[in-house]
């Protein structure tokens, strides 16, 4: 009876053993064939896309047995792909356009400016001063010659000539010039005393009242 009681034990250990078995075979094979195949990728050469590798744990079949539990999420695994180098372009030189020289423009068209000479002193002619010796010396009844003589020694008979305050062909000052022509009651401007024949007439009138003194050093 014993021995009856132990092959039955050892009988169902076996059992229950090659069940479990062939169980868990099945079970892994199901799995296996539920489970799809991880798409491949083909990477692109502008922007290169990661290879994604996905580890999914074993499931026991007491894990199967209890609907209620969570499976675990799979873990990603990430390898980016050298992009493939790209040979820079060639620089093209933009070819330079010669420019043509600024034409020099020659000095004739540059307008030449003639200098204005300068005015030469006013110098009554001697034919005209001859005339008004002649014509003052016999008015006044005075020797024509004396009239020259002074022009002479004064000015050099120029009827611009200026020294200080003494102007004309016989050297009067403003002020003698003033009085005298205020006697002959003629116009006293001194600006006349650069007028040849007026300055000739009011000489001889001053020689005719005895006034040659007012040339001392022509004498």
């Amino acid at each position: 009876m014993p021995r009856k009681l132990v092959g039955y034990i050892l009988l169902s250990s076996l059992s229950f053993c090659f069940f479990t078995i062939v169980f868990n075979v099945i079970a892994i094979a199901q799995v296996s064939a539920q489970q799809p195949n991880p798409p491949v990728i083909q990477p692109e050469l502008a922007n290169p896309t990661p290879t994604i590798y996905i580890y999914q744990p074993q499931v026991s079949s007491q894990t199967n047995q209890n609907t209620n539990q969570i499976s675990p999420t799979p873990t990603l695994f990430l390898h980016n792909q050298t992009a493939p180098t790209t040979q820079p372009k060639e620089t093209v030189k933009p070819t330079a356009t010669p420019v043509p020289p600024t034409a020099t423009p020659t000095p004739t068209d540059i307008p030449s400016v003639t200098p204005t000479p300068s005015p030469a002193p006013t110098t009554a002619a001697t034919t005209d001063l001859e005339t008004l010796f002649g014509k003052y010396s016999a008015q006044y009844s005075v020797n024509e010659d004396e009239l020259k003589k002074i022009a002479d020694c004064e000015s050099g008979r120029n009827t611009s000539a200026e020294n200080g305050p003494y102007a004309g062909m016989y050297q009067f000052s403003a002020s003698t010039w003033t009085s005298v022509r205020g006697l002959m009651g003629l116009d006293p401007n001194p600006d006349l005393r650069k007028d040849p024949e007026q300055s000739i007439m009011t000489t001889a009138f001053m020689l005719s009242r005895g006034e040659q003194n007012a040339w001392p050093n022509c004498h």
